[in-house]
C-alpha cells in the first residue's frame, strides 16, 4: 500500500511539473516568435490606453501600430473589413458596449481562452468576480475593469431645492422642460442612464417619465455639455464622465454635481477580432496586460488622468487611492446594471424600446 500511494505521489508529482513546463515552454516559444510581429490594436481615445500599450513595447520590444478611433466607428470599420475578407486587427481595446451587443452576435470576434498562457491569467480565482470578467456566454469580450459611473448631472443653481435623491424626483412637475439628455435610440451613455430607472422602477415608470418630463434630447455630448452647464437646464442625463471631470480641472462647472443614486457599471475591456494577422503578438499583449503586473501598470496609468475608474478586476490589484469607491460591490452584483456586459443588453434593448414608443424617436 505505501508503495501505490508513493507511486500515486510520484506521478501527481510529474504531472504537475510537466504541466509547469508545458505552459513555460510554450511562453517562450510565443515570445521568440511575437519578435517579428507588429501587434496591430485599435483603441478608443485615452492618453492611459496608449500609454500602456507604450509600456508593453518596452517590455517586449514587440511593435504597436495604434489606431485612435469611438468603439461605434470601429465597429463599422471593422465589420466592413471583414466583409471584404480583410482581417486586419489583432486587438480592439475600449468600452465593451458595441463588442458584446453588436461585434459578437455578428461572428466577428475570436474566443479569448485559447490564447491564454500564464496560469495567473487562467486561473478565474484571481478576478473579483469570474461570471462578470466576460461580457458575453462565449468569452469572446474580455472586461479586465468594471467601475460605478455616475451618469446624472444636476446644475445646482437651477431648482435647487428638488430632491433628486431618489428616482421618483425625477417626476417633479417642475422639471419639465428642465431636463436634458442623449438620444438613445442607440446604445450610448444616455441609455446606460435610462437603463438605471428601468433597472430599479420599472418600464411603466421610465415611459411616464419620459412622456410627461417632456426631456430636450441632444445628438452629442457636447450639446448636453453646453445645456447642463450654460444652457439652464437642471438635470443631464447621459453626459460622459469625461466631459465632466475635464470641465471640473478647468475650472467649470462648480455649481453641476454628480447624483450618485443613478450609478451604473461600466465595463472597459478587449476582445480579439476575427483571425488576428499576428497571433503571437496578440497572446504576449493578453498574457502581459492581464497578468498583475499588466494591471497594476493599467490602474497606475489610469489614475494619472482620470479621477474614476482606476481600478481592476484582479483580486491582487488594488485600486489607486481615492478610486476605492468606485469599485462594485461584487457580493451584490444584482443592484448594478452593468451596461456593457450581455448580462445588462435585454435592458439596454428594453430601454431603446420604449424610449422609441415615449418619444416618437
Amino acid at each position: 500500500m505505501f508503495y501505490r500511494l508513493l507511486a500515486i505521489c510520484g506521478a501527481i508529482c510529474f504531472a504537475t511539473v510537466a504541466q509547469a513546463q508545458s505552459w513555460q515552454d510554450d511562453w517562450k516559444a510565443t515570445l521568440e516568435k511575437a519578435k517579428g510581429q507588429t501587434l496591430s490594436v485599435v483603441i478608443q481615445p485615452s492618453q492611459p490606453l496608449e500609454l500602456i500599450l507604450e509600456d508593453f513595447t518596452k517590455k517586449f520590444g514587440i511593435k504597436v501600430d495604434t489606431t485612435v478611433s469611438r468603439p461605434s466607428s470601429s465597429l463599422t470599420r471593422i465589420q466592413t473589413e471583414q466583409k471584404n475578407g480583410q482581417y486586419l486587427w489583432d486587438i480592439w481595446l475600449g468600452g465593451t458596449s458595441n463588442m458584446v451587443n453588436n461585434a459578437a452576435p455578428a461572428g466577428m470576434l475570436e474566443p479569448m481562452e485559447k490564447y491564454f498562457i500564464l496560469p495567473e491569467v487562467k486561473d478565474v480565482a484571481n478576478w473579483r468576480h469570474p461570471e462578470l470578467i466576460w461580457g458575453e456566454s462565449n468569452h469572446q469580450v474580455f472586461a479586465h475593469l468594471n467601475e460605478i459611473n455616475y451618469a446624472f448631472l444636476r446644475n445646482t443653481k437651477i431648482l435647487p431645492d428638488i430632491n433628486l435623491n431618489t428616482a421618483d424626483g425625477l417626476l417633479d412637475p417642475r422639471l419639465k422642460g428642465k431636463i436634458s439628455m442623449r438620444d438613445v435610440s442607440v446604445p450610448n451613455f444616455g441609455t446606460f442612464a435610462l437603463a438605471t430607472i428601468l433597472h430599479e422602477k420599472g418600464p411603466a415608470f421610465l415611459a411616464k417619465f419620459l412622456k410627461e418630463q417632456n426631456p430636450k434630447i441632444y445628438e452629442n455630448p457636447q450639446q448636453l455639455d453646453a445645456a447642463i452647464t450654460r444652457g439652464g437646464q437642471a438635470v443631464a442625463i447621459g453626459l460622459e464622465t469625461t466631459f465632466w471631470q475635464q470641465c471640473r480641472k478647468d475650472g467649470g462647472c462648480q455649481d453641476v454635481e454628480q447624483l450618485p443614486h443613478f450609478s451604473v457599471a461600466i465595463s472597459w475591456g478587449q476582445t480579439i477580432p476575427k483571425n488576428p494577422p499576428h497571433p503571437e503578438a496578440t497572446k504576449v499583449w493578453l498574457n502581459w496586460f492581464l497578468s498583475k503586473e499588466g494591471q497594476e501598470t493599467a490602474v497606475r496609468h489610469w489614475a494619472k488622468f482620470n479621477s474614476t475608474g482606476a481600478v481592476s478586476m484582479r483580486k491582487d490589484v488594488a485600486p489607486a487611492p481615492g478610486h476605492e469607491q468606485y469599485l462594485p460591490d461584487f457580493t451584490k452584483p444584482d443592484q448594478y446594471v452593468f451596461v456593457s456586459n450581455e448580462k445588462g443588453s435585454k435592458e439596454i434593448a428594453d430601454t431603446i424600446k420604449i424610449f422609441k414608443e415615449a418619444t416618437g424617436q
